[in-house]
């Protein structure tokens, strides 16, 4: 290593940027994992077990830290509005294009 030269630039984490986010999230979907059996209140021999509030806790975190990295919580992110709006794109530019073959023809 040569002092002053070690570091990441912006466009090696521009490129990595879609390996790391893979990364991140198998991780949370391993931590996931993880915490899900103590969640979900499996019946034993003794009846329905309660979820165990530490790892109610560890999901809720790794839910939301899901959420931030797919953007949810954004607005206009959801996919609803995602579908309509080419239809309104499309729908506009047709109207353009009959205004412009009028004008063109009159």
């Amino acid at each position: 290593m040569v002092p002053g030269r070690a570091g990441i630039s912006d466009e090696q984490v521009t490129e990595a940027a879609p390996m790391v986010r893979a990364t991140v999230v198998q991780r949370l979907e391993m931590i996931w994992r993880a915490c899900q059996p103590h969640i979900d209140p499996v019946p034993d021999e003794l009846g329905p077990r309660k979820p165990d509030p530490r790892f109610v806790e560890a999901g809720i975190r790794v839910t939301d830290r899901l959420i931030a990295l797919y953007g949810l919580l954004k607005p206009g992110n959801s996919q609803e509005e995602e579908q309509t709006t080419p239809t309104g794109q499309v729908e506009a530019a047709m109207e353009r294009l009959k205004e412009l073959e009028s004008r063109l023809k009159g």
